[in-house]
């Protein structure tokens, strides 16, 4: 199960962990759990929840706004607060 992934990113809304490295290691995570097939292990409500939380992850910027779509890590931590309060997991 891809719990790991949801640990990384309650990290993420603590302040444990920048969005810079919220995003290298979610992605790394994600490509080894993808290779290994535990993603596809993961009930429905948790592969809902990650695949929109890759989302997130892959709207970061770690620099100024190029586009309004991107999201600063202040951005970030809310958004993926508010993603893992919906799913249940804070």
């Amino acid at each position: 199960m891809s719990v790991a992934l949801i640990e990384l990113a309650k990290k993420l809304t603590t302040s444990s962990i920048s969005g810079k490295d919220f995003t290298a290691t979610f992605f790394e995570q994600w490509r080894s759990e993808g290779k290994s097939g535990i993603l596809a292990q993961d009930d429905d409500h948790l592969g809902d929840c990650l695949r929109l939380m890759f989302g997130l992850a892959d709207s970061f910027t770690d620099g100024p706004k190029d586009r309004p779509t991107e999201l600063t890590e202040s951005e970030l931590k809310q958004e993926v607060s508010k993603l893992l309060s919906t799913y249940g997991y804070i």
